[in-house]
């Protein structure tokens, strides 16, 4: 959770006045200022809501309870190298990031297909970290659920599947296109403010899915 600290400074980057800040929010602007001055102890939620209003505004949060602009970073990996590189890059933050990776739409068949015996070694580094919390959701129906072993599948309905996987992990964002020329096409994204609108978008996915029936 943001701290009061960083309440004032966020505010102070945007040049928001203490009634823009209630205006986005709905908070009253007395709160603000109570939660600003450190004079009350604010629920939850009202931190949370403030944090919304600034990532949505381009601000990002750091670790060590600073405020800053967010960075962003954009790359294109191409083919079954680049996807290699995309898997090994999860790997990477999945060891040194507490965040969980969320996955929406995802098949794989298509992965076991293309990467062969790589997606076998990825699958045993991720299971031996230990820590690793993630989420994927696969087409109704879909019984390959290969990283069981560190990850909980649920189902979408059908309809609303689609076969461009987007993967959520730190503070990065990868769009995996399967039928461009080039396939596998990896968009990579590195931008705080996408990656925390589209976990609240895969949590929404998530509450309207259903737990795969394995038997």
């Amino acid at each position: 959770m943001i701290s009061a600290a960083q309440v004032r400074a966020a505010r102070a980057l945007l040049k928001w006045e203490n009634t823009d800040l209630a205006e986005k929010t709905g908070l009253g602007s007395n709160t603000i200022s109570l939660i600003e001055n450190e004079k009350t102890q604010p629920r939850a939620s009202s931190m949370e809501k403030l944090q919304a209003v600034f990532e949505s505004a381009g601000i990002e949060f750091t670790g060590n309870g600073g405020v800053q602009w967010a960075g962003h970073q954009v790359r294109t990996l191409t083919g079954v190298e680049g996807l290699k590189a995309f898997f090994d890059d999860v790997r990477y933050v999945a060891q040194h990031a507490d965040e969980e990776i969320v996955i929406c739409g995802v098949a794989e068949e298509y992965l076991e297909n293309k990467l062969g015996t790589y997606l076998d070694h990825h699958r045993k580094e991720m299971t031996s970290y230990g820590n690793v919390k993630m989420r994927c959701l696969i087409e109704e129906s879909d019984l390959d659920l290969g990283a069981s072993d560190y990850c909980q599948y649920r189902w979408q309905a059908k309809e609303n599947f689609s076969n461009v996987p987007f993967y959520i992990y730190g503070d990065k964002m990868a769009i995996i296109v399967t039928t461009a020329p080039e396939a596998p096409l990896i968009l990579l994204i590195q931008n705080k403010t996408i990656t925390s609108a589209y976990r609240r978008q895969f949590d929404a996915m998530w509450t309207a899915s259903k737990e795969p029936k394995t038997k």
